[in-house]
């Protein structure tokens, strides 16, 4: 437990405190470097003042600086070149920190004289005293580079600190140590006050190719391993192999040339692109690592966007500011965001959706400032003008197509509220507990298309997402167990907070509607008990009377409806009759009826059945009258003289056959075609109840049939058997 919990505490104070003793003491450097106390920019080949000096305007050339009674040095543009790498030959690079250091000597005198020349034409002299450089006069680019420095090392030496003995949190961390490194010295010498001895900048700059590399390398490796391994790992230290000794050759200006640098560069920044889009290709039947993949690649691609926007506007726009590419520094950090939500995998799923809307945004800031640098080099619009009609192009056309891609494509449309709601009354009001266990499970399918769907064991009191969104976990519904769902929308995609929100209301509702409905049958119980009371009480006990007071004709048909009597007040009250018993009586009828007729009744007395079976009162009713029915048929139409009864009960459904040796069926009766016989209304009794009847003609009237023994306490309650069908939810 101490190991746990103390070596991420100690790792990340180790960093928080490499990053900013690195931030500080690159501060306290740039605080005590030596500065004229002008504010410079090149315009072509010249240096002319940002920012008025004394009485001297803004845009005063800056011509040449120098020692009292000796030749001025001339200063050009290129000696505030930001970055000495633009440079396209390793010989210009010597050349330009030679320069560098000639300054530097005259940035040690106590007093310099700046020799300037206004717009007009006319020349001045101006007495300055070198000083060090106040940390309230650098720019907010030189803010946003050490900012972006510290702040990607805190966040990359985060992950690796909560996952020490992982390969991809390692190289993350190591990434964002060369972003440390990069923006730290590109900051110090970008932002110098004139000029750094050559030594010193030559050493930083090799030391920010370093950063380079190592952030690039690092970054290759990443997504060699994550999500997906591409290779084996005992590959990876083929990288390195071939980035160091083109790291040395650079370094010591050897083997190759300064342009091929950028070459470099420009190939290892293709590579990772390419790396992700086989990390992406890999991922395809990985839901939460292609999640986790999109935030890496989208982060990455925003990034990059994002500095060469700000590196390359400048130039488009006719913006003459050599430190505005710095600023593009600032985009690093959302790698560092990004990449920590992708290997932390902390509530990714909450943030799918606003991945594709950010890409979405900066499509259409990409959109607006290639428009508008076209229509500023291509058609000589002014700045305004161009920006005007950018921003009219991007609002009329491009903001309504977003819009409909996200509706048709990405955004997945939610069910209405009514149609939750009847969703719910159609689960809650199914006929039986198992029906509305069924379903629930065809609600959840059709709502959110999982590829595995499994009771689970533990019933939270809610639903819960879990797994970072690759499952979502329900309570008990219905009749239904606690439900485990698994990879979504056919493994496409993770679970959301919408989703959640979604299976929050739908438990919420179904279970008030259950209560409703264990209320509804409570009361209808009640009534029916009421009404058999009524029954057996009073008209039981009339037609009792009557009975003893009957002659012979009467009193069979006394005796039948004192029979059906018990028989509803049985189904009323709740009570269910033994199977052998309801076959007896069934038999005992037909027996009687058909001896008055002159037909004689084969109907074995054991036959297939379990007599303890016990038979719903609505089952008794039907069998009760389908036999009916059909001795009355047999008696009236036929032409019989003998009626043979099979039965079988195979599982919880009984079979029964009835044939005779009369005439047999009409063909219009066969085709049900007909409402003579009460064929009609026989065959709609039985499929109420989940039965099926069959009419035949074998040698005589042959009828077939079978009901369940069991069926629903509640009979299906009408319009709500087609709400879960009538969700069209796209998947």
């Amino acid at each position: 437990m101490f190991r746990n919990s103390s070596v991420p505490g100690l790792l990340i104070t180790a960093i928080a405190a490499i990053a900013m003793a690195a931030g500080v003491f690159v501060l306290l450097v740039t605080a005590t470097t030596p500065w004229l106390g002008l504010h410079l920019t090149p315009r072509g080949e010249a240096v002319v003042l940002d920012r008025s000096y004394l009485d001297f305007p803004m845009g005063t050339v800056v011509e040449a600086i120098g020692l009292s009674g000796e030749t001025p040095r001339p200063i050009v543009a290129l000696d505030i070149l930001a970055e000495p790498d633009s440079l396209p030959t390793y010989a210009a690079m010597q050349e330009f920190y030679d320069r560098q250091s000639q300054l530097a000597v005259l940035l040690t005198a106590p007093e310099l004289e700046v020799h300037l020349r206004d717009a007009s034409g006319t020349t001045a002299l101006a007495l300055v005293m070198p000083d060090n450089r106040p940390l309230w006069s650098m720019p907010g680019s030189f803010w946003v580079q050490v900012l972006t420095g510290v702040a990607s090392l805190l966040i990359s030496g985060w992950v690796w600190a909560l996952r020490p003995g992982q390969l991809a949190p390692g190289l993350f961390a190591l990434s964002g140590l060369g972003t440390l490194i990069v923006t730290l010295t590109s900051a110090y010498y970008a932002h110098r006050g004139l000029a750094l001895s050559g030594d010193v900048f030559a050493a930083l700059t090799a030391v920010n190719h370093l950063g380079i590399f190592l952030f690039a390398g690092s970054l290759c490796g990443l997504f060699l391993i994550y999500p997906r391994p591409l290779l084996r790992r005992r590959w990876l230290p083929v990288l390195p192999a071939l980035l160091i000794p083109l790291l040395i050759l650079d370094t010591l200006h050897v083997g190759i040339e300064a342009e091929h640098y950028y070459v470099i560069v420009v190939g290892v920044t293709v590579a990772i692109l390419l790396l992700i889009v086989a990390q992406w290709w890999a991922t395809r039947s990985h839901p939460d690592e292609r999640a986790a993949l999109g935030w890496l690649g989208l982060s990455v691609a925003i990034a990059i966007a994002s500095f060469s926007f700000l590196a390359l506007a400048p130039g488009l726009l006719g913006l003459d500011n050599p430190l505005s590419q710095h600023y593009g520094a600032g985009a690093i950090v959302l790698i560092y965001v990004g990449l920590a939500l992708g290997l932390r995998r902390y509530r990714l799923f909450e943030l799918g959706e606003w991945a594709y809307r950010i890409l979405f945004y900066m499509v259409g800031a990409f959109a607006l400032l290639c428009l508008d640098a076209l229509l500023i080099a291509g058609l000589n619009l002014g700045f305004t003008s161009a920006l005007a009609i950018s921003m009219l192009v991007v609002a009329l056309l491009y903001l309504p197509l977003r819009d409909w891609i996200w509706r048709r494509i990405l955004a997945r449309k939610g069910p209405e509220q009514h149609e939750v709601f009847a969703a719910a009354m159609d689960v809650a009001f199914a006929p039986s507990r198992g029906d509305s266990a069924e379903r629930w499970r065809l609600l959840l399918k059709k709502l959110y298309d999982p590829l595995d769907m499994a009771d689970h064991a533990s019933a939270p009191l809610r639903p819960v997402i879990e797994d970072d969104g690759l499952a979502m976990t329900l309570p008990p519904v219905a009749g239904a167990p606690a439900l485990r769902l698994r990879f979504p929308f056919a493994g496409r995609g993770l679970f959301q907070p919408a989703h959640l929100a979604l299976a929050e209301t739908l438990v919420s509702l179904t279970e008030r509607a259950e209560e409703s409905r264990q209320a509804y049958i409570r009361g209808v119980g009640e009534e029916r008990r009421r009404m058999a009371r009524d029954l057996h009480d009073d008209v039981g006990a009339r037609l009792l009377t009557g009975l003893h007071a009957a002659d012979e004709r009467t009193r069979p048909l006394l005796q039948a409806a004192l029979s059906d009597i018990r028989a509803i007040v049985s189904g009323l009250a709740g009570d269910e009759a033994q199977l052998d018993l309801v076959l007896a009586q069934i038999r005992h009828e037909a027996a009687r009826r058909l001896e008055a007729a002159g037909i004689e009744l084969y109907w074995p007395l054991t036959s297939g059945t379990s007599g303890a079976t016990p038979v719903d009162y609505r089952v008794h009713k039907a069998l009760t009258s389908a036999a009916r029915e059909i001795v009355s048929n047999v008696i009236r139409h036929s032409g019989a003289s003998r009626l043979a009864v099979e039965q079988h009960q195979v599982g919880g459904r009984l079979h029964l056959k009835f044939s005779d040796n009369g005439s047999g069926l009409p063909v219009e009766a066969l085709a049900g075609e007909t409402s003579g016989y009460g064929l009609r209304s026989l065959r709609q009794r039985i499929a109420d109840l989940g039965g099926t009847l069959n009419f035949a003609s074998e040698g005589g009237a042959v009828v077939t049939f079978d009901l369940p023994l069991h069926i629903s306490e509640t009979p299906p309650e009408p319009g709500v058997q087609t709400s879960i069908a009538a969700l069209d939810l796209p998947s």
